[in-house]
């Protein structure tokens, strides 16, 4: 039978799954579908060194060159014209599911020897520019152009499959299949923002940004080396005739999207911040491909849709010892829900990755020695990262610390990231002109 012999099984997405159950021997309702969407490693951390060594709790107080991005209200605090650079080393190792066993007793051949889920690591590492912006103060307005570095990452995963035990075969073991998947992903942002100060209590920011998104995602399925049964339990060697599927998603466009800020000032010690920074939008396009191992032929194309999260943030600032010590803490809130969106069809069965609305919640605190010239500043800071889209539902302790230096026309700042799976080193410069 050709392909043009099979459109009515093509277009039938319940028939369709139920022959690939068939083909894996499964039960309905597992989760064996034809077109997985990857996990996405983010990072919503505000830009620059010093609010780093804050655990990024800077919402509230905006006070240099990267308020244009965290919170646009703040850029009324500078006084002098601002230029900022930002440098950062990024060493990421996300962890994923590399095999294992869902539920039931491991039998004890081949690779079925877990009793629980294995986790693999898949480590990187990247260096480069991240934020540069310029600042100009004129009475109550400030202005800003800048440019970040969003995101940029690679990532490679490779899964065994996950045994199960079969309650409709008798407790047979049951094993869903091999997976090999790619992300790469890079976010480019250019804005302007402008900050206006209304009194001396309340100040407020907008900014347009324009962003530029290339996205590539590839996941392949695949089956068993072989169909003897001792093969059920044996490494998979990812083999081109036993591949199941290929699902792609790609997307690579550019958008307008806008931030605004307030910022509230009650007391000289006491501020209150809140930002709202909208998410940039690219259409793409995802793709299915039916792989040799099953009895028939196919290819499905639908469009897709990836939608940069919108974060909302809210954060106070307390200053006290005649300005000696700072804390700070922030709340987050990240709507990963809609991340990756594809129009259903009935040539395409669609089982993306479920991503959830996520909080981060962010605290610091600074110590400077005012009086030494220049200043000389300790930071440390602690975050909780929720992000929205991982399976198993973990959130993410990062531990923080930073120390800046700070003269009459220059600022520099360093500053560290620590956490089980990613840790990033950041370095500072402004010069005030």
């Amino acid at each position: 039978m050709t392909c043009r012999d099979r459109p009515s099984l093509l277009r039938n997405p319940y028939l369709f799954a139920a022959l690939l159950v068939a083909s894996l021997g499964l039960p309905e309702g597992s989760e064996a579908q034809p077109l997985t969407i990857p996990r996405f490693d983010f990072s919503f951390s505000n830009p620059g060194a010093r609010s780093l060594g804050f655990g990024g709790a800077f919402v509230a107080l905006a006070d240099d060159a990267t308020a244009a991005f965290a919170n646009p209200a703040g850029l009324v605090q500078l006084t002098e014209a601002e230029l900022s650079v930002e440098v950062r080393l990024w060493s990421r190792s996300p962890s994923f599911i590399s095999g294992g066993r869902r539920d039931g007793e491991p039998s004890g051949n081949g690779v079925d020897t877990a009793a629980g889920i294995v986790f693999g690591r898949d480590r990187s590492e990247d260096f480069g520019p991240s934020f540069v912006s310029v600042v100009i103060p004129k009475g109550k307005w400030s202005w800003a152009v800048y440019g970040h570095q969003m995101a940029k990452f690679e990532q490679t995963v490779e899964s065994q499959g996950l045994f199960f035990e079969d309650d409709t075969a008798a407790h047979r073991t049951g094993r869903l299949p091999a997976t090999q998947e790619r992300v790469d992903l890079e976010v480019t942002a250019l804005g302007v923002a402008t900050g206006w100060k209304m009194n001396e209590r309340w100040s407020f920011g907008l900014g347009l940004v324009f962003s530029d998104t290339t996205l590539t995602t590839r996941s392949e399925a695949f089956l068993t080396d072989d169909l003897n049964p001792a093969a059920q339990f044996g490494g998979v060697s990812f083999l081109p005739e036993r591949r199941l599927s290929t699902s792609a998603v790609t997307a690579d466009g550019t958008d307008f999207s806008l931030t605004g800020g307030i910022l509230w000032q009650p007391s000289d010690r006491l501020t209150a911040g809140l930002s709202y920074r909208q998410g940039g939008e690219v259409d793409g396009v995802a793709q299915l491909e039916v792989g040799p191992v099953l009895p028939v032929d196919g290819q499905f194309r639908n469009k897709a849709v990836f939608d940069l999260p919108d974060v909302a943030s809210a954060g106070l600032a307390y200053r006290f010892g005649e300005g000696r010590m700072t804390l700070a803490a922030e709340v987050d809130r990240i709507t990963y829900s809609g991340l990756v969106r594809i129009s259903e069809s009935a040539d395409l069965i669609v089982d993306g990755r479920e991503y959830r609305d996520a909080w981060d919640y962010r605290a610091g605190a600074e110590y400077a020695l005012l009086q030494r010239s220049p200043i000389l500043a300790f930071r440390v800071g602690i975050w909780i990262e929720d992000n929205g889209q991982d399976v198993l539902n973990e959130e993410f302790t990062h531990v923080n610390a930073g120390l800046g230096v700070a003269g009459e026309t220059f600022q520099v700042d360093l500053a560290g990231d620590f956490s089980e799976e990613i840790d990033s080193v950041s370095l500072s410069l402004i010069y005030r002109f």
